[in-house]
């Protein structure tokens, strides 16, 4: 292979690259993709929080602040955990697909 048409296509891809980066569809995309994630841990955040408040009280540690700062803690992780995971459960796939058309 010659050595100088292949600089010349790791020169055009790079150039390629660039005007992706720079293309405001691009970003406008990235800008939907992060509100449709940002929509989805808000809606788990919601759900976990209802759950919470249908649970009875601890009948071990009791209700003190300091349980409530624990599972404030643990629900805020589970959160972060189910919508972080890159597809969370489809919400945000769904609504950004809506939102796209």
């Amino acid at each position: 292979m010659d050595p100088i048409n292949s600089m010349d296509l790791s020169l055009s891809t790079a150039k390629i690259d660039r005007a992706k980066a720079n293309d405001p569809t691009n970003k406008d995309q990235k800008e939907l993709t992060k509100a449709c994630q940002g929509f989805e841990a808000i809606f788990f955040s919601t759900m976990v929080k209802s759950m919470r408040q249908t649970l009875p009280g601890d009948a071990l540690f009791g209700k003190s602040q300091g349980v409530e700062i624990f599972e404030s803690m643990y629900d805020q992780a589970l959160v972060d955990r189910l919508a972080g995971s890159g597809r969370g459960v489809g919400i945000a796939e769904m609504l950004e697909a809506s939102l796209d058309r």
